[in-house]
């Protein structure tokens, strides 16, 4: 993992960690964690107050269209998308 994509991926954790209240740290959240487990318990709602965190966070948008590909399971799948979706901003930021 590139040094981009581990900042990334602890960002990630943090608005995990805030946007979602767990009662973990973002250390203690691994990538093969299930994202409907008892521990984190996504839901639509908070899917979207999470994406909407890290649109903010990064300064780029996530296509919805790129969410319901994604087959969203575990957490490095959602760190995955957001850092396919945040070089694809710098990339057409960039053209």
């Amino acid at each position: 993992m590139e040094s981009n994509d581990h900042e990334l991926a602890g960002v990630v954790r943090k608005l995990m960690v805030d946007v979602l209240d767990l009662r973990l740290s973002p250390e203690e959240i691994k990538d093969g964690m299930s994202l409907y487990s008892p521990t984190i318990q996504l839901d639509s709602l908070n899917l979207l107050q999470l994406l909407l965190a890290v649109e903010d966070e990064f300064g780029g948008q996530i296509d919805d269209e790129d969410v319901m590909e994604a087959d969203l399971e575990t957490v490095g799948d959602l760190i995955g998308l957001v850092s396919r979706q945040m070089r694809e901003n710098r990339s057409e930021a960039g053209a």
